[in-house]
Parts: C-alpha cells; structure tokens; sequence
C-alpha cells in the first residue's frame, strides 16, 4: 500500500516584499498629493490675504486723498474697524507716515503717505502702499468748495469737509463756503436725484410718491362672487340672514398692495447707506 504525504506549497519570499513595496509606494503617492493640495491651499490662503491687505491699503489711501498735505500721520496700529465700521475688520490695522515736503520753482509742495497694513497685529506689514500728496491737489482735490462728494467711512475725513448734516457754516474758518451758503444742506436719509425730468426744482425738497397701484372687482348681482384683479382679493363669506328666507351669502374684499408691489414702512428705491460731505476749504 502506497502513502502520499500532503505537502503545503510555500509562497515565495518574493511575494511578500512585492506587497510591501506596493504598500510603501502607495503610501509615498498618497503622502505626494497632500503635500500638493496642502501647498495650494496654503498659496490661495495667502493670495486671498494679500488682496486683503491690498484693498484695505487703497481703501486707506483714499482718506488719506482727502486730507491731502494737511494729512496727520498714524503711527500707532489702528484697527480698520474705526475706519469703516465694520466689526470683521478688527483683525487688521493700518498706520501711514507722511515724508517731508518738497517744494517746486511755483511755491507746490510734495509729499508721499507710506501706508502699511497688518493682521492681527504682527510686526510685519501684509501690504505696503504709497500715494502722492501735494499742494495742488490739496487745494481743490479736482473739487471746487460747495461741491459735494460721497463717503463711505465711519470715520470722518479732514476738516476740509464738512457733513451733510445742516450744521451751520464758520465764516471765520469757511469763507468761501460762507459766502456761498450759511448752511451746509442736509442730506441725511434723503436720495439725490439729478435735475431734470420728473424732479423738483433744484434745491428744492421733493415728497415721497409711489406709482398707482391697480385692480379691479367686477359687480353683479347674478354673479355670485365675482374673480378680482390686482390689489383686490377675496377673504370669506358670510350670510345674512335664514337662507329658506330670502337670506343673502356675502363676502369681505380686501386691498392689499403687497399683492402687486413691495412694501416697507416707507418708499425707497434699492440702496446702500452713504455719508454726504460738501468741500469747505
């Protein structure tokens, strides 16, 4: 009688290495692709942050504009949040140093703000910016006094304008405007609106209006209860009287604009809340 013994076939060595490489390839791939992606998350990060700083600085400059030469230096960091006004610009700060003047063979004077603006307070600026003063613009700005210009900052600029706010003019501090007008107008809560058309005449105060809004119910005792239009609905019947009596069902029509139009507390047009100032000097 013949025996066979069994045997188990071994897998070669060769096998197991194979499976521990792929394994560490695999693993160096995976680890290569989140050194990737983190990178360019880490970069649009920082993109984003720069433009950040970059809109800040200009939004900065244009304050500094306004004040021109006369513009005093900021050189302790100030959160953005005073400037505008809004509360998810107090991680960031500004300060700018203006240069000494220079002046030309005409008398014109020169300077440059160097503005710098941080997050959350770090040493190092995120966004460097320069804007060019002088004289000739200080002057007029490109603006004659009594014109009126639109701001956006909760902060006020220099007082070389004033607030549209019907506060009384100096005559000692603001002549030429005094000699225009002893009173600043007051364009608080009001739209402005170019002359012309269906406007009031300049400088005169214009009520509030709205379009006619429109429906209609038609009437007719055979009818029933008629199908309204517009501003007009139905709400629900009633009766009066013993029906088996001659009694009659009727029913509440109501208006209601909202029906056609938008409705508030007041007329107004879409809009974003400004602050007007009027060039004083």
């Amino acid at each position: 009688m013949l025996l066979y013994k069994k045997t188990k076939k071994k897998r070669p060595a060769f096998m197991l290495v194979s499976a521990l490489l792929a394994t560490l390839i695999l693993m160096m791939i995976a680890h290569g692709f989140m050194l990737m992606y983190g990178g360019q998350f880490t970069y649009l990060q920082a993109a984003k942050t720069a433009s950040e700083g970059q809109q800040y600085a200009e939004l900065v400059g244009e304050k500094v504009k306004l004040e021109g030469i006369d513009a005093e230096e900021v050189t302790s960091k100030t959160n953005l949040d005073t400037l505008t006004g809004n509360d998810k610009d107090k991680d960031w700060q500004y300060t700018y140093e203006i240069s000494d003047g220079t002046e030309d063979d005409n008398g014109n004077i020169f300077k440059v703000a160097t503005i710098k603006i941080y997050k959350d307070g770090e040493n190092s600026p995120r966004y460097t910016y320069e804007v060019p003063l002088s004289s000739l613009g200080n002057n007029t700005n490109g603006l004659e006094v009594g014109m009126v210009v639109i701001w956006t900052l909760a902060a006020n600029p220099s007082d070389n304008y004033l607030e549209c706010n019907g506060q009384a003019v100096d005559s000692t501090k603001y002549p030429k405007l005094y000699a225009l007008m002893h009173n600043v107008p007051d364009y608080r809560g009001m739209f402005l609106r170019g002359l012309g058309g269906n406007s009031a005449t300049l400088g005169e105060l214009q009520g509030d209006a709205i379009r006619n809004i429109v429906g209609s119910l038609p009437v007719n005792d055979n009818v029933g209860f008629p199908t309204s239009t517009g501003a007009f609905y139905y709400g629900y019947s009633f009766s009066y009287g013993p029906k088996d009596e001659n009694g009659t069902v009727g029913g509440i029509y109501y208006f209601d604009a909202s029906r056609v139009v938008p409705v508030a507390v007041e007329n107004r047009p879409i809009n974003k809340a400004v602050r007007y100032f009027i060039k004083a000097k």
